[in-house]
């Protein structure tokens, strides 16, 4: 499991270290809830319960940490005085703007709902979210059409970002590398899988 060779595949020392600085970081999270909040309480019991399963060895500092960063997101996106706990619009909310959270939310509104009787379920607007990594993808072209260096290294980052926004491809730089590219017009074209792709270059 992987959670395993995170905390035992690793030289004691170095382990030590990695799960110091994993604490600091959990404690910088549970510190930043308004003090004698609700939401500082439910952070702190979410924390113990991550804890004991620390303990029992069944998750790892570093995945405790990564759900108790969704949590405290969550409740301050919620409420920043921290007197309110998430309801499903609040959720909503919170996953339109970082859809990419759900799977590390789920466990906090798991437990919400076993503590607090809620019925909360961490959803994705696909359509909305995918809107919104589009506004964003031509956010970072933008950007990067005004970067005096456009170097390999740039042209690799662009062609991964243009196949996302125009072609709906994710692809990486590690495979981009493997691929065949070509330059088309005013443009570059990458051969990948049998299909031909164009892209704009700036």
């Amino acid at each position: 499991m992987r959670w395993l060779h995170e905390e035992k595949g690793v030289e004691p020392d170095h382990q030590a270290k990695r799960i110091s600085s994993e604490k600091r970081r959990i404690q910088a999270y549970l510190s930043s809830m308004p003090s004698a909040s609700l939401s500082e309480s439910v952070l702190q019991t979410y924390w113990q319960q991550l804890e004991a399963r620390i303990e029992a060895g069944r998750t790892s500092h570093t995945s405790a940490r990564f759900a108790l960063s969704a949590a405290a997101a969550l409740l301050l996106n919620t409420d920043r005085e921290g007197q309110r706990l998430p309801n499903q619009g609040d959720v909503d909310s919170y996953l339109s703007a970082v859809p990419g959270q759900a799977a590390s939310v789920t466990g906090f509104t798991n437990f919400l709902n076993r503590q607090h009787a809620t019925t909360l379920t961490p959803r994705v607007d696909e359509k909305r979210a995918g809107k919104r990594r589009k506004e964003k993808l031509a956010r970072t072209m933008m950007q990067m059409a005004k970067s005096a260096d456009q170097g390999e290294e740039w042209k690799e980052r662009w062609v991964v970002t243009a196949m996302e926004y125009f072609h709906d491809k994710k692809v990486s730089k590690k495979v981009l590398r493997q691929q065949a590219v070509e330059h088309s017009g005013d443009g570059v074209r990458v051969s990948m899988e049998g299909v031909s792709y164009w892209l704009p270059i700036v």
